[in-house]
């Protein structure tokens, strides 16, 4: 039987609902109309479908299983009864206080109620009340702040791989280092040691030789962890002079095979 439900002004905006198509959205607000005061009804999707969309062409089974996915209702099972749970439904719906009890089983593991201990925002049966649970009006103390929190400010993390892919000295196969790179999931301390280790392999001589043709792919040098590898201290100057064999000048004899001549100088 369908019943009279509240429906508050944050529906509209709520940005987790807005990630679902409007049909979805819609089948949301309709099962309010179907569940018992407890905010129970059947899993049976054909029944729900005849009963909501009865003329339109949509897939109740995927629509439900994204509403699940979410959060927004539970589906679960007791023995062989299909049951779902819309979720915070206390917080949200104040059923008439006429409606009759649940006949569907609850769920094994509830989550725990948000508020205190004896009070709900539900109407118990024998209780009177000047606010009817059908009422939209905006001061009827019904319409009950949204339970979803404002999202906190998105945490803006710095796409580091460009400064790597600028530092790497062998540019080849990009499309497979930045899988290597997003597998990783690199902050700035691990870029670092990163840039570290890359500082001292270009002067290695496995490196230099041969026009660098055995630097490692970038992607086979981030799958192997290779600013792990030990790296054996270089000389600052790799470019080495050879040694010069003019030496010990000082030491030499230039009078050595000449003869002195009259006016002090030498003559072979």
């Amino acid at each position: 039987m369908a019943r009279s439900r509240n429906i508050k002004p944050g529906f509209f905006s709520n940005e987790h609902l807005a990630e679902l198509d409007f049909a979805t959205r819609l089948l949301f607000i309709g099962m309010w109309t179907e569940a018992d005061r407890e905010g129970r009804l059947e899993d049976r999707p054909r029944r729900l479908k005849m009963a909501l969309f009865p003329a339109d062409n949509v897939d109740i089974e995927k629509m439900l299983a994204d509403l699940d996915h979410l959060g927004f209702i539970t589906r679960y099972t007791v023995g062989s009864f299909h049951a779902i749970q819309i979720v915070n439904w206390a917080k949200h719906q104040n059923p008439h206080l006429k409606e009759a009890k649940s006949t569907i089983p609850e769920m094994t593991v509830l989550e725990p109620c948000p508020v205190k201990v004896g009070a709900s925002t539900m109407q118990a049966p024998d209780e009177n009340s000047s606010f009817p649970a059908d009422s939209l009006s905006s001061d009827s103390g019904f319409l009950i702040p949204d339970s979803l929190p404002p999202s906190p400010a998105p945490v803006v993390v710095e796409d580091l791989f460009p400064k790597f892919w600028k530092l790497y000295p062998r540019k080849v196969g990009k499309d497979k280092a930045e899988k290597a790179w997003a597998k990783l999931k690199v902050n700035p301390e691990l870029f670092e040691l990163m840039a570290k280790a890359l500082g001292k392999q270009v002067l290695t001589p496995e490196w230099i030789k041969d026009k660098g043709q055995f630097i490692p792919h970038p992607s086979t040098w981030l799958n192997g962890k290779r600013w792990e590898d030990e790296i054996p201290d270089t000389p600052t100057n790799v470019h080495l002079l050879p040694v010069n064999r003019h030496t010990n000048f000082e030491s030499r004899d230039y009078k050595a095979g000449t003869k002195e001549n009259a006016n002090g100088t030498f003559r072979i």
